[in-house]
């Protein structure tokens, strides 16, 4: 199943709570700020994942604009997935730190300390599933802190974030053990459709940011080598142009 056709179900299935209306309100629902445990979803598929062609050394203290902070929080959750895919006990607490610390930024680090320490304990503990679900919660509850902050533009970013460090930890798991089949899972163009719409309606002061000039110009290209087909050639493409805008978000530059 597609992210795209789970997020579909899960808004059809989801009851129409005074949180979820609010969310809807603000344009910010299952599809437009896909959770990361969607993201997981598709990366499930492609285990066992090469930890270490995956992994990255987590990003050091920036002092970027709360935009780039919110586009660094989803890669850091989506960076937690592979934490515990992995089960690696002596990143965890790493993690948390610097999710607090990127919170911190985005004035929501209140929001995230309980979480910090509960996936501090949970994955000293070794309990694997838990630090999964402590992962959705943890950036479930940033998202929201932010609609109640009126600043649903920050909720998206979260969500581009994780998806464009999700698309590049799923890219490189295809590339590395290449099938057809593996290949069509990366297909999302609703997805693709959604960000590149969202990065043209940002504020203008965001909009002329050198990041985000090219976070729009990367978001093309790997919409333009979708549409060439999902051969070797054009996985290992994605997977290039992914990691160099991840890159990008974690130098802010």
């Amino acid at each position: 199943m597609s992210i795209l056709s789970l997020s579909i179900l899960l808004a059809q299935e989801e009851p129409m709570t005074e949180e979820k209306y609010e969310r809807e309100e603000l344009g910010v629902n299952a599809f437009t700020a896909p959770s990361i445990s969607q993201i997981f979803d598709e990366l499930d598929k492609l285990k066992p994942l090469p930890f270490d062609k995956l992994w990255r050394p987590l990003p050091p203290p920036h002092a970027g604009k709360r935009e780039h902070k919110a586009l660094m929080f989803g890669q850091l959750v989506a960076d937690g997935f592979l934490i515990v895919e992995a089960q690696k006990r002596n990143l965890i607490d790493d993690l948390g730190r610097v999710l607090i610390r990127e919170a911190r930024g985005l004035g929501v680090a209140e929001r995230v300390m309980k979480h910090s320490a509960s996936l501090t304990d949970l994955g000293k503990r070794g309990n694997w599933p838990a630090v999964r679900t402590e992962l959705f919660a943890t950036q479930n509850d940033v998202e929201q802190a932010m609609i109640e902050m009126r600043d649903q533009k920050m909720a998206h970013l979260i969500s581009l974030g994780g998806w464009l460090r999700g698309l590049e930890m799923s890219a490189g798991a295809v590339e590395a053990k290449f099938s057809p089949q593996r290949a069509e899972m990366l297909s999302q163009p609703q997805l693709l459709d959604y960000f590149e719409e969202e990065l043209r309606t940002l504020p203008p002061v965001i909009t002329i940011d050198p990041l985000f000039e090219k976070i729009r110009a990367g978001v093309k290209q790997i919409r333009e080598n979708f549409t060439r087909g999902l051969k070797v050639e054009n996985v290992r493409a994605i997977h290039a142009q992914a990691r160099d805008l991840d890159i990008a978000i974690e130098n802010g530059e």
